[in-house]
């Protein structure tokens, strides 16, 4: 099976930018989808890596890495930022390029799925989700952030969230 990333990308970003403009309506669109993702970074970074990191290389963030190689690029290019890709299947790589494995689409994916304010999303067809080997019916995820919290405080042994 062809692993087209980019056309995963390009199918995510409006589910991203629509649930951004849920929890912040009166933002512009940078804003609001910086912030949905720093929110979630937790997440995001736990499903993809079963770590929890906050990056800043060169004076770009995770979060501005996706928005500005990412969403942006595709919405205006039409194609991703080559600064920015999912090919690397062995580990990450963050500096001038930010080569990060295809988990963090994944990640990337279920957090807008966990976010609150999609609680009454459904797919038609229920589909079945591994996170770190439990797995878990998509359509019952929608909106259940703080489950997947929950699972992530008890797996690292500490608080991890502050809301």
């Amino acid at each position: 099976m062809e692993k087209d990333f980019e056309a995963a990308l390009v199918h995510y970003f409006p589910a991203l930018d629509k649930t951004a403009k849920k929890r912040r309506p009166a933002a512009k669109v940078g804003e609001r989808i910086r912030a949905f993702l720093d929110d979630e970074l937790e997440i995001i970074s736990d499903i993809a890596t079963k770590n929890i990191f906050i990056v800043n290389c060169n004076g770009v963030s995770f979060p501005e890495a996706i928005y500005k190689f990412g969403r942006t690029s595709i919405a205006h290019e039409g194609e991703l930022d080559p600064r920015l890709n999912f090919n690397n299947n062995s580990g990450m790589e963050i500096g001038d390029t930010w080569n990060l494995p295809p988990s963090f689409i994944t990640g990337l994916s279920i957090a807008v799925i966990l976010a609150p304010e999609n609680t009454a999303e459904r797919f038609q067809k229920d589909y079945e989700v591994a996170i770190h080997e439990e797995r878990f019916s998509v359509n019952a995820l929608w909106g259940q952030r703080q489950l997947i919290r929950d699972k992530m405080e008890a797996r690292y042994g500490r608080a991890i969230f502050s809301t």
